[in-house]
């Protein structure tokens, strides 16, 4: 698999908290990540691709790259110069993680950062994390619209606090942790839901202090520099959600994908497989920078069957949902999912397009406010339209769909993969022609 985009994001935002140099090995050459390359750049950090590891070529191939990163620490980063003309502009792309954990880092540093993304990532509501990041003395500016980009982001005289997230997001939890590094006194988040501890695992990894209890988390300032260390990322679970869905859904398949972190945080679409069904276990585990890494091993079921997701569940894979309603579709009875309603503000409104979609191709659905109804069938019909919106989610089930339907999808633009996935394409052929 390519390497782990939210560990990837982290791997090269926290370096930028840390002195001297890292090697980090199988980042995710992806769009987003590199847009997080680009903004740490404007920030002075220097990130090349390693000697030997494939240069910035292999992103249209494995998607895996070798980086090497060059930090001075966040107080001594080469962007004073560029802001005294105006706010220095960052890019942030499609990629929602980029701004969200960049503004936390952005609010401790003294000086005015203005943060664009594209068209997409400009229609998502920011509010969540901006509105915390205020409270602790940052400024945020929106230049259009309240909430969602461009914004200015002013920051370097920031106070800790305590902060009850109203929703369970790891990015937001994340941002507000960086803040804290870099602000006066105590900083304690607390979530309302288990959420994925890849920040937490980097910060043991790196020498960062921490404490955490349960679901609650706080950092004090950072007073001592912080070693560089190398990162290594493993594969990334939500690509590999693809494949073993593939797998679930055609019988007689089995399938082992080496190299998969399998955060706790990060569990339900293996969760949701046994479920219904599917055999899947794990070999050669072992921890890698604290992250739990294996082999997955999945064998497909002579059939699925149906199976609920509850509210609680939804943080551990929300960006596992749209091809988790395709094995949905093809299962035996109704499935159902709650507490879904943020799929509305992802790259597209992934609740209605994944209902949509999945009715063009003649499947029972019924889109809730919050989630979805799903009545499985033995074979999907298909020959309708699949909607890609610009987002690789829909994209890459859309292709996963089409191993399965009776007629070909009228599948709409799949650039879009890259976004997370260069090679997608490609890797799928070769498993399908063996």
């Amino acid at each position: 698999m390519p390497g782990d985009k939210s560990i990837t994001h982290r791997a090269l935002i926290f370096s930028a908290l840390t002195t001297g140099k890292s090697r980090i090995t199988g980042a995710l050459g992806a769009l987003d990540c590199l847009s997080t390359v680009s903004c740490l750049r404007r920030l002075g950090l220097t990130i090349e691709p390693a000697e030997g590891g494939g240069g910035w070529r292999k992103i249209t191939t494995s998607g895996r790259l070798d980086l090497v990163v060059n930090s001075k620490g966040p107080r001594h980063l080469d962007f004073r110069e560029s802001t005294k003309s105006g706010p220095l502009l960052l890019d942030a792309g499609n990629s929602g993680t980029t701004m969200r954990i960049m503004s936390g880092l952005l609010a401790g540093l003294p000086g005015n950062f203005a943060l664009s993304g594209d068209d997409s990532l400009s229609k998502r509501d920011m509010r969540r994390v901006l509105d915390s990041l205020t409270a602790t003395g940052a400024t945020v500016t929106y230049r259009r619209s309240e909430g969602r980009a461009p914004f200015i982001v002013g920051g370097g005289e920031l106070k800790g606090g305590h902060f009850d997230l109203p929703m369970a997001s790891a990015q937001v939890e994340t941002a507000l942790l960086v803040a804290g590094l870099l602000a006066k006194g105590k900083t304690t988040v607390k979530t309302p839901a288990k959420v994925r501890d890849h920040t937490l695992k980097a910060f043991l990894h790196l020498g960062i202090p921490f404490h955490n209890e349960g679901l609650t988390t706080s950092v004090e300032p950072l007073t001592l520099e912080i070693a560089a260390k190398d990162f290594t990322v493993p594969g990334d679970i939500s690509s590999a959600a693809f494949f073993l869905v593939a797998a679930a859904i055609m019988p007689g398949s089995s399938l082992v994908i080496p190299a998969v972190g399998t955060n706790t945080g990060r569990g339900l679409v293996v969760e949701v497989l046994r479920r219904m069904g599917a055999t899947i276990s794990y070999s050669n585990e072992r921890l890698v920078n604290f992250e739990p890494v294996c082999d997955i091993h999945v064998n497909a079921p002579a059939e699925l069957t149906a199976t609920d997701v509850a509210a609680s569940e939804v943080p551990l894979g929300i960006d596992e949902l749209p091809v988790l309603a395709l094995a949905f579709a093809m299962a035996r009875g109704k499935s159902k999912v709650s507490g879904a309603a943020e799929l509305k503000e992802k790259e597209s409104n992934r609740l209605t397009a994944i209902c949509k979609n999945l009715s063009n191709q003649g499947v029972k659905v019924e889109e809730l406010a919050d989630g979805f109804v799903v009545e499985g069938a033995p074979e999907l019909a298909g020959g309708g339209a699949w909607a890609t919106e610009g987002d690789h989610r829909l994209a890459m089930t859309g292709l996963i769909a089409q191993l399965v339907a009776k007629k070909p999808l009228q599948l709409g633009d799949v650039s879009c993969v890259d976004i997370s996935y260069p090679g997608f394409e490609a890797d799928l052929a070769v498993l399908v022609s063996q």
